[in-house]
């Protein structure tokens, strides 16, 4: 009975299939229990280190979908060269598989890994490639001659951003890239910790946030919850730091796509590769994507720099902290904790598929923000007091 509730409870070879063209791998080759994720993968001496990289990103994938089932790479060469995943309750099993396309023919693109994978394919081809990253504003990321591509998505040790570094013999171009949905910056419990206990003390002081204490521990320490997630408005300098950390700026930049095959364009060895937005500096940072600091609850979090176990600090877009229609039910704060005025106007999310330079504003109707930081209220604002804020009568 147990071996049947087991069979039962396994993940399924549709429930992959689906998991995978859900976050961009939409050519999978069946064969059995056996998925081939399809790529384009250069050829090379980097053939199977892209190959690798693009395993790892599916297997990434695939733990967040099927903790249970607990995916892991086995480096059985029954399976492949490099091995594949494979599942602890179930026969299938999930390789990479190379396109055979090679340097003349573009095909889908899931994420940097295969971006990358793409572009060397170009350098194999042709010894070189001129790449362009461009949105409908003209800003522009570009390297001529072009002849190496590497996945950096891992070392984010001294606060680098970059998902992948495109290099020649003259200089390198270190890339950030960002799906449109994206809501997260930066993960900041250490950096940000103190300055968002002050806010917090300061704010469960005025009685406009309360703190919970919850029935259970995290590492010893008790559990707290917010009644309402805080949302602060950083410093220039914080902003600019948590979008483009310590290698981005000015050296390379931040694009925001969530790619498909239409956004690539090749003439020989010359690639354009049309964005939503491209980033190189603070006053190119669309509206939808200023970045803002979110205090929100999480029970696994416990921040000694902060000293409340329970709470999670976050560098997030504008939309993620204020909603996208700017009315999301949280404290705005400015960097003293002091409650400010949101954004007005009716803001609209901009349509995955539009790429007109007036979307990019289109999340508020306000003007351009003047810094990184949502500047929700300017210096000449006082705090609001009346009690639709407090959510009683001002007691000063």
């Amino acid at each position: 009975m147990r071996d049947l509730i087991n069979l039962l409870e396994s993940v399924t070879k549709l429930e992959v299939e689906s998991a995978l063209k859900k976050n961009g791998y939409t050519d999978l080759k069946v064969n059995g229990n056996a998925l081939g994720v399809m790529v384009q993968i250069p050829d090379g001496a980097k053939k199977d280190e892209f190959r690798k990289s693009i395993l790892d990103n599916v297997l990434v994938i695939l733990q967040k979908s099927f903790p249970k089932s607990n995916p892991t790479i086995s480096s059985d060469p029954r399976l492949s060269s490099i091995g594949g995943i494979v599942f602890s309750d179930s026969a299938v099993r999930v390789l990479v598989k190379d396109l055979g396309i090679q340097g003349d023919q573009s095909a889908g693109v899931a994420n940097e890994v295969e971006m990358a994978s793409m572009l060397q394919s170009v350098i194999e081809k042709y010894g070189s490639a001129n790449v362009t990253f461009v949105d409908p504003r003209g800003k522009s990321l570009v390297i001529k001659d072009c002849n190496s591509v590497d996945v950096a998505g891992r070392d984010t040790a001294n606060s680098k951003k970059a998902d992948v570094v495109l290099s020649s013999s003259e200089r390198s171009l270190p890339i950030s890239i960002k799906k449109l949905n994206a809501e997260a910056w930066e993960s900041a419990d250490n950096l940000f910790g103190s300055k968002a206990r002050e806010i917090i003390d300061k704010l469960v002081d005025d009685g406009l946030v309360k703190l919970k204490k919850l029935d259970k521990t995290r590492d010893g320490e008790p559990v707290y919850a917010l009644s309402k997630e805080i949302v602060i408005e950083p410093t220039e300098q914080e902003a600019v730091r948590a979008i483009f950390g310590s290698d981005l700026n000015p050296k390379g930049g931040v694009v925001i796509q969530t790619f498909k095959p239409e956004h690539f364009t090749q003439k020989g060895n010359n690639v354009t590769v049309e964005c939503h937005a491209v980033i190189t500096n603070k006053e190119d940072i669309p509206e939808s994507h200023l970045m803002v600091w979110l205090l929100r609850n999480d029970s696994n979090r416990n921040s000694k720099a902060l000293g409340l176990a329970g709470i999670r600090i976050m560098g997030v877009t504008l939309t993620r902290g204020i909603g996208k229609s700017g009315n999301k039910d949280v404290i705005l704060v400015d960097q003293d904790g002091n409650v400010v005025d949101r954004p007005v106007g009716e803001p609209q999310e901009p349509d995955s598929g539009e790429t007109d330079a007036a979307t990019l504003d289109a999340v508020t109707s306000t003007p351009r923000l003047t810094g990184p930081g949502a500047r929700a209220a300017r210096t000449s604002h006082e705090p609001r007091m009346d009690r639709a804020t407090l959510g009683r009568e001002y007691k000063g």
